[in-house]
């Protein structure tokens, strides 16, 4: 007896019949024929990884996506097992001129970053490789899982990898952006301590990129150039000793000027000269999150220290806040570090609409307070009576031990020059329930950027830099990665290993290089 997917993947093989017999076949027909041919032939050779609609795995596979605004109608879902089934996929979506998308963890929420319409969706949840090589020093993964099962694989081992903050969030999106990380003040960005990458180029070739191997340039182009030049099927990454670590932080009521003062000044104690910033072996993130419709502020510190320092004096401003408490992180040293992105992991809940955007700027008192002024006063402007609606700024602050430590490990796509000095980067997230209040939100959300840019620059505070993984679907970040050098080398690369356009033209991109 025929299994129920087996059934409905029937229905788009009958569509295709259809479609290629009858010329006069609607116009939303005709596009969906090339995603419904192409599916047919992959599932020929793949037959049980290829999922069509109304399966279950159909369902599941095309709607996890962080953001409901990304969740979209592929023609099937293809689950490939490894690089040499991508090959092959490619080949076939090429022939038929298929439009597709690879998803790994899904958490970009830009339309079209992981999902397409009408075409085939590659979800990479089989690609979980997790081995460490003879000496434990490269730790080799899979892009499809998130970090949370990454460092809890590691962690008995007493080893780390520099990935990202949050558990939810997937390992492949993540170091194909760049990578903000706990440890970025001694490692660099994510991408920064990648070795090699196994890459599936848009001929179907399956290759090893490598810092000096015949693909170097494909190699510098993959540390933050995104999703333009193949599929990553794996990422062999330095591995690095770590155990336990301080852990602290807090929600507080922010709707006191009291509270606020005090939050404000903590941090910019933290970010001025001399202060935390300039610890190398500490992270933070400072947040601010309000709710228009009711009003509610809260402001929230989130603070990292690996090693055994019960009170890190990097963070002594923070612990003194006089202010209501919402919830605590534990304020001491854990025995596993993997604690905090695990804790982390309900910021990173699916099931809402999300939209990001990308703002920098200096650690000047008076850059920070633009931006926790602009998001508070745009936000009750325009959205209170909008309700389940939370909008937030995260202050990021990149070190310039940060930089050094990049630069030091050789230049990335992002290249950032260390002589400029620390700065914040900062994301404007927001999360609502509506679809009907989404041109509102994302009107908004473009205007608090805008706002912020115009008046930090009119100071001489603003930073030249749009981070790719915390960008806004309008937003175009490679025009200004190192300084607008980085660019021009990128379209070169592009037009080498894609010089028929076939991934700039049919693959989804969240951010394409123009």
């Amino acid at each position: 007896m025929r299994s129920l997917e087996t059934i409905l993947g029937l229905v788009p093989l009958l569509v295709l019949a259809r479609v290629q017999s009858n010329p006069s076949s609607t116009s939303s027909l005709d596009l969906a024929a090339p995603g419904t041919q192409a599916c047919a032939e992959i599932a020929s050779n793949y037959p049980d990884d290829v999922f069509w609609p109304q399966s279950a795995t159909y369902v599941t596979e095309s709607t996890y996506t962080y953001s409901e605004t990304c969740v979209l109608s592929p023609s099937c879902v293809f689950e490939p097992s490894d690089a040499t089934s991508i090959g092959s996929a490619l080949r076939i979506i090429k022939a038929t001129r298929s439009r597709f998308s690879v998803r790994a963890g899904g958490h970009m929420p830009v339309p079209g970053a992981q999902s397409v319409q009408s075409g085939v969706m590659i979800a990479l949840g089989k690609l979980n490789t997790r081995i460490l090589n003879a000496n434990k020093t490269i730790a080799s993964i899979g892009p499809g899982q998130i970090w949370a099962d990454v460092y809890t694989w590691l962690a008995p081992e007493g080893l780390a990898v520099n990935g990202g903050r949050y558990g939810t969030v997937g390992v492949g999106g993540l170091l194909v952006g760049g990578g903000i990380s706990y440890f970025s003040s001694t490692k660099g960005w994510g991408c920064d301590t990648i070795v090699a990458y196994e890459v599936v180029l848009a001929d179907g070739l399956v290759v090893e990129a490598t810092e000096d191997g015949p693909y170097a340039d494909l190699f510098w182009a993959l540390h933050g150039g995104h999703n333009n030049f193949g599929i990553v099927t794996r990422f062999d990454l330095t591995t690095f000793p770590v155990t336990s670590a301080y852990i602290g932080g807090a929600i507080w009521d922010g709707d006191s000027m009291s509270a606020q003062s005090q939050f404000f000044s903590a941090f910019d104690s933290y970010m001025s000269p001399g202060g935390g910033v300039d610890d190398p072996n500490v992270a933070t993130s400072a947040i601010i999150n309000i709710t228009p419709s009711t009003g509610l502020k809260q402001l929230t510190s989130i603070q990292f220290a690996p090693g055994t320092d019960p009170s890190p004096r990097a963070f002594e401003n923070f612990t003194t806040i006089n202010a209501p408490v919402i919830q605590a992180l534990p304020g001491a040293v854990l025995p596993s570090w993997t604690a905090l992105p695990i804790l982390l992991e309900e910021i990173g809940e699916r099931g809402f609409r999300h939209i990001y955007s990308s703002v920098s700027f200096y650690p000047d008192p008076r850059a920070i307070r633009i931006a926790n002024e602009t998001v508070i006063e745009l936000s009750l402007l325009e959205l209170s009576s909008v309700p389940n609606v939370t909008v937030s700024f995260t202050y990021q602050p990149v070190s310039r031990d940060w930089l050094e430590a990049s630069r030091a490990r050789g230049n990335n796509v992002l290249n950032l020059d260390p002589r400029l000095g620390t700065f914040i980067a900062g994301l404007v997230s927001v999360t609502w329930s509506n679809a009907t209040d989404d041109a509102t939100i994302n009107q908004l959300v473009q205007s608090i950027v805008q706002t912020i840019e115009i008046r930090t620059r009119q100071l001489g505070l603003y930073y030249p830099f749009i981070y790719l993984n915390d960008a806004g679907p309008s937003q175009r970040p490679f025009e200004r990665y190192g300084g607008g050098t980085s660019l021009p080398r990128l379209l070169a690369i592009r037009e080498k290993y894609d010089s028929d356009s076939f991934l700039r033209n049919y693959l989804g991109h969240g951010f394409p290089l123009l």
